[in-house]
């Protein structure tokens, strides 16, 4: 995750500057001196729609009703109600943990008691051999990108019942990019304000 009390000290020798061309809203903020961290907002008011373009990636958002300049301020503070409207994005939102995935296994092995189903499809007499193999099986195409792959999705779901609403969780940690991004767009604004 992102240090948000850090990254600041990226923005500031920022620059923000509004232009209004009336259902077309323009934020950019930027350092004069450098391209670094540079960041642009591009509200489309009369579709509901926002643009974000610069050194931190690119993303399209679309609501039907308040993704404009003045009603963003709505998801600076709500980034899950912000990622829900997300239509494309080219940074990761999120990225996946191996160690975090394997420690999540386990905790809902336990917490349905599924040992012993392992243990029953499993070629080891030991349980600790028999869980890191079928923990192993399950993680076998882990992608940090990604996480559990479609092998590993085929092991669990012999033992774990719906098993695919688990899966899209399993490791998962923020990378703090939408957190950055409302960073940016608060700093921008505050600074037009004053």
């Amino acid at each position: 995750m992102i240090d948000l009390e850090r990254q600041k000290d990226n923005f500031k020798n920022h620059i923000a500057r509004l232009t209004d061309y009336g259902n077309i809203k323009i934020l950019d903020f930027k350092n004069p001196e450098s391209s670094a961290y540079r960041i642009r907002f591009l509200f489309e008011e009369d579709y509901y729609r926002l643009h974000i373009s610069g050194d931190l990636g690119e993303l399209i958002a679309t609501n039907y009703n308040n993704m404009t300049f003045e009603g963003f301020s709505d998801f600076v503070n709500n980034v899950g109600y912000f990622e829900g409207k997300i239509d494309c994005h080219s940074r990761n939102i999120y990225t996946y943990n191996e160690d975090k995935a394997r420690d999540e296994l386990k905790k809902i092995i336990n917490e349905y008691e599924l040992l012993q189903d392992i243990m029953n499809k499993s070629y080891y007499d030991d349980e600790k051999d028999a869980l890191n193999d079928f923990l192993d099986g399950v993680l076998e195409d882990f992608d940090s990108d990604r996480g559990v792959g479609s092998k590993g999705y085929d092991v669990a779901s012999e033992i774990i019942t719906d098993f695919w609403e688990e899966v899209s969780c399993l490791g998962r940690e923020k990378t703090g990019i939408l957190e950055l991004y409302m960073l940016a767009f608060e700093l921008a604004t505050r600074q037009l304000t004053n």
